[in-house]
């Protein structure tokens, strides 16, 4: 579906004419279902891209969204070069093994990430020309016009639009917006199913992070 085609379902769903609304306009719709899809990508970890990040000489921190714009978080990191598999840790377990681990020179081996942006790794290059390939769920590009289409699956537009149904009705807040409580919910309830695909897949996948396992009280 286009996002053209998604706001016309939601200005119809809070008894609007899409062709002349009054009350919720158009660009309001837009913006709950951007929101929505922000959401929807956050819960779920469906969008996953892999890039690289060049290494400098003798450093040990990085900020990740300088390179990579929109990342969330990080699920797999690997030596471009050779290919080996760097491993997640923490700080404190890096200090536990070496209390100099910030000057030891070498290959990763070890990373962590504090924050969403701040990398961290160890040892350290000695040289420039070494690189990471990171894997890492991102956010998804915004929707600016009604042509554009979500970058989730096509099966999955319609729960965006009951999350911008949800979204509009709380400028009512109240009893309107208690009556849409279960548009939430429905919302809630597919990312749910498809966050349990995308961690399965991970998981078989062996990848360092899971998406979160999400389940509703009903």
């Amino acid at each position: 579906m286009t996002a053209g085609e998604i706001i016309e379902r939601v200005l119809r769903r809070v008894g609007e004419d899409p062709a002349a609304p009054v009350y919720y306009t158009a660009t309001e719709a837009l913006d709950a279902i951007n929101e929505g899809l922000r959401h929807f990508c956050l819960l779920t970890w469906c969008l996953e891209t892999t890039g690289t990040l060049a290494l400098t000489a003798t450093t040990s921190f990085y900020h990740l969204l300088a390179t990579f714009p929109g990342l969330l978080v990080v699920l797999r990191t690997r030596v471009s070069n050779t290919g080996v598999r760097v491993a997640p840790g923490r700080l404190e377990d890096f200090d536990a093994r070496n209390a100099l681990w910030q000057s030891a020179p070498g290959d990763p081996t070890d990373y962590d990430v504090l924050g969403l942006d701040l990398l961290a790794i160890t040892p350290r290059p000695a040289a420039d020309g070494r690189s990471l390939e990171v894997t890492y769920c991102r956010a998804p590009v915004r929707l600016t016009g009604t042509a554009a289409t979500p970058e989730i699956p096509e099966e999955y537009h319609l729960s965006l639009a009951d999350y911008g149904v949800y979204r509009l009705r709380a400028k009512e807040g109240g009893q309107e917006f208690a009556k849409v409580l279960g548009a939430f919910g429905n919302f809630m309830d597919v990312a749910g199913v498809y966050a349990g695909y995308v961690r399965t897949r991970m998981a078989a996948a062996g990848y360092d992070r899971l998406p979160p396992e999400l389940k509703r009280d009903k």
